[in-house]
C-alpha cells in the first residue's frame, strides 16, 4: 500500500513570498541581512531554531531564539492571513486520494502555530492522519528524519511513499528518506529542481502520474 506525504509551506499553500517578507520585517528590525537568494538556498525547508542559528550566528541564546523566532511567524501569519488559500488543485487531488483511502500526512518544518494557522484555517486537517512539526524532529531537512517519522506515522515503508515538496533541502530530505518526491516549482524554478516528477501545481497531476511512480 502506499502512502502520500505533504510538506505544507509551498505547496499545500502559496506562501513563501510571505514567509521572505516577514524575515525582512524581522531583519529591519534586529539589524541582519537576509537576501532572497540567501532565503531560497539556505533558509527554505530548515526548523525555526536552526534559522536562528544560522542567521544569528550562534548569538542567541535558546530561550531569545525561539523569542525571536516566534515573533518572525507571528509577522508571517499577520502578512499572510488575508491571502491566506490552498495551492491550485490541491483540494481535488485530496479528495480523490481520500477517496481511494491513501493515508496521507504533513511533514513540516514550521512551528504548530502554523501548522493550526494553515490546517485548521483552510479546513484541511480533515484529510490528513496526522502531522509532524520541527517539534517533533531533532534535525531539520535536509536530514531525513521528518519524512521517516511521516512514513511510520501512515505505517508505510518510505520507499512506498511519496513527498510533496518545494524546497532544495526538502526534496533532499525526501529522496534521502527512500521516498519518490514530486517538487512544486513554487519557491524554485524547474530549471533548478531535481525530483522524480516536477509540477507547477496540483492541477497538472493527473493520478497515473502517482501510480507510475510507485509502480502500482
Amino acid at each position: 500500500m502506499i502512502g502520500l506525504i505533504f510538506d505544507m509551506d509551498g505547496v499545500i499553500v502559496h506562501n513563501n513570498e510571505y514567509h521572505y517578507l516577514a524575515w525582512q520585517k524581522l531583519a529591519k528590525k534586529y539589524n541582519v541581512k537576509i537576501t532572497r537568494k540567501y532565503y531560497r538556498e539556505k533558509m527554505n525547508g530548515r526548523t525555526l531554531m536552526e534559522l536562528m542559528e544560522i542567521i544569528f550566528d550562534g548569538e542567541l541564546d535558546k530561550s531569545q531564539a525561539l523569542s525571536v523566532g516566534l515573533e518572525k511567524e507571528a509577522i508571517y501569519r499577520e502578512l499572510y492571513a488575508e491571502h491566506r488559500e490552498a495551492t491550485k488543485g490541491l483540494i481535488p487531488f485530496l479528495e480523490l486520494a481520500k477517496s481511494k483511502n491513501i493515508p496521507m500526512v504533513v511533514g513540516t518544518s514550521a512551528p504548530k502555530e502554523n501548522v493550526v494557522f494553515t490546517l485548521d484555517g483552510l479546513d484541511l486537517r480533515k484529510y490528513f492522519v496526522g502531522v509532524v512539526d520541527d517539534s517533533m524532529v531533532t534535525k531539520g531537512k535536509p536530514e531525513p528524519e521528518v519524512y521517516l517519522k511521516c512514513a511510520e506515522m501512515i505505517k508505510r515503508e518510505p520507499r512506498k511513499c511519496i513527498v510533496f515538496e518545494d524546497a532544495l533541502s526538502g526534496i533532499k530530505a525526501g529522496q534521502r528518506a527512500g521516498a519518490k518526491v514530486i517538487a512544486l516549482a513554487t519557491s524554485h524554478t524547474r530549471e533548478e529542481l531535481s525530483a522524480d516528477l516536477i509540477i507547477d501545481d496540483f492541477s497538472q497531476l493527473k493520478w497515473e502520474q502517482v501510480e507510475a511512480l510507485l509502480g502500482v
